[in-house]
């Protein structure tokens, strides 16, 4: 009986210092960051970006209860005139977007399409050291602006969406070092039904958090069309200048949402946007996913 006790006391020992290890990871700040979480779409968009009646949205009202409990101010919006006022007041930008930034959405008036001088004031704040995080089809966005060729907010957010397959289960192996507290947490690898963007015009100084592993999925006409490819960055991490730019690929559905673990997954890419902790940037795009560029 004592040595069960003792076991089970070691056991109880090493999960709260495991526990303490992986919040210890977070700076703590007096600061109260701001955010803008910003779901603005040239269509209907996705379910948890669209506002409701009481003018909030079922991803920003999960983000900001995470917010809440790291002293994050959390503020939403999907006019793209909030880009032509001050911007400054924000730490960090959360998309959650779909479309055209500059197109006209003609099904819902209240949804502004941003200035060109708005694109510009997001992209200079954020190479000013504002954060970016980018949420499922923050990739299927784009704009009509070009400086020196590239369209920016693509190059900035790091790679854009061209297709996806039926929403499916997959499971993801984490890139080695491991530095996210929660893919820490389940040792790198989980499953998880999703709809998996299928994505090019990578960014090649990103470094890959984890990759589609194409060679798992079933071989339906779908997956041949948009996955029949070489493994491609699924979730990254970038720097734009000195701001820190990230992109998680889940979220496409409610359900997603009522999770607060899968809420954890969004949250703590925004706690390092404002960098609350750090992670190895160094570009491994190459090393991880060689063959990323056959359908660029």
């Amino acid at each position: 009986m004592k040595i069960r006790l003792l076991s089970l006391a070691a056991a109880l020992f090493a999960a709260v210092t495991f526990v303490a290890a992986t919040d210890a990871q977070e700076r703590k700040t007096d600061k109260k960051a701001k955010i803008l979480h910003f779901t603005r779409s040239s269509s209907e968009g996705h379910g948890p970006a669209r506002m409701q009646e009481d003018g909030t949205t079922i991803s920003g009202s999960a983000l900001k209860t995470f917010c809440n409990d790291h002293g994050i101010e959390l503020v939403e919006s999907h006019d793209g005139r909030i880009f032509d006022g001050d911007v400054s007041e924000f730490d960090a930008f959360v998309f959650y977007t779909t479309g055209g930034l500059q197109d006209e959405n003609t099904k819902i008036p209240t949804m502004r399409p941003m200035s060109e001088d708005g694109i510009k004031k997001l992209i200079a704040a954020v190479r000013s050291g504002k954060g970016f995080v980018g949420i499922h089809s923050a990739t299927d966005t784009h704009c009509k602006l070009r400086i020196d060729g590239r369209d920016p907010y693509v190059a900035m957010s790091g790679g854009r969406f061209c297709g996806h397959g039926p929403s499916q289960f997959m499971t993801i192996k984490a890139v080695e070092p491991i530095e996210v507290p929660w893919l820490k947490k389940l040792n790198g690898e989980f499953t998880a039904h999703d709809e998996w963007y299928a994505m090019r015009e990578f960014n090649p100084d990103m470094h890959v958090v984890y990759a589609m592993q194409t060679a798992q999925l079933f071989p339906h006409p779908e997956n041949l069309k948009h996955y029949g490819r070489a493994d491609f960055p699924l979730c990254w991490i970038r720097m734009e200048g000195k701001g820190r730019v990230a992109y998680t690929p889940q979220g496409h559905d409610d359900k997603f949402w009522w999770n607060k673990e899968n809420v954890r997954r969004v949250g703590e890419f925004v706690l390092w946007s404002l960098g609350r902790f750090d992670m190895d940037t160094t570009p491994n795009i190459e090393k991880v996913c060689p063959g990323y560029a056959e359908k660029q």
